[in-house]
């Protein structure tokens, strides 16, 4: 019974999103300030999420002086080439939402993450 609870506890545990650092190498997000985290954004149009350059763990959502992070959790994450599928409910991404991505060329798919907190990042 014990090691259930642990499995548990250490599975929930996974699925928590990293608290918003600064932003490791060529990130996107380099030089930009974090402000307090929203639980869904509003799909617009003419954008898409995107895998960060320096950081495959995180997904970024717009562009200019404010770009918003979605930090995925350390056990997931996807590639730069990745095509990125999102099932949100309604018309904002949120919180909870499930990403997957597939391979363009192969059409094989890939990962699977559940998004965490938008975070704006702004210069």
């Amino acid at each position: 019974m014990k090691a259930r609870a642990f499995g548990l506890a250490l599975l929930v545990g996974s699925c928590t999103a990293p608290q918003p650092n600064a932003p490791p190498g060529r990130s996107d997000l380099a030089g930009r300030v974090a402000g307090a985290p929203q639980r869904c954004m509003p799909i617009e149009r003419d954008q898409a999420l995107r895998v960060d350059e320096g950081n495959r763990h995180t997904l970024l959502y717009g562009y200019g002086q404010r770009i918003w992070a979605n930090h995925l959790a350390p056990n997931c994450g996807f590639n730069r080439g990745d095509v990125l599928v999102v099932k949100p409910i309604g018309s904002n991404y949120c919180k909870g939402d499930l990403v997957r991505s597939f391979d363009p060329v192969s059409r094989f798919p890939g990962s699977s993450c559940i998004l965490g907190d938008f975070v704006p990042y702004t210069r």
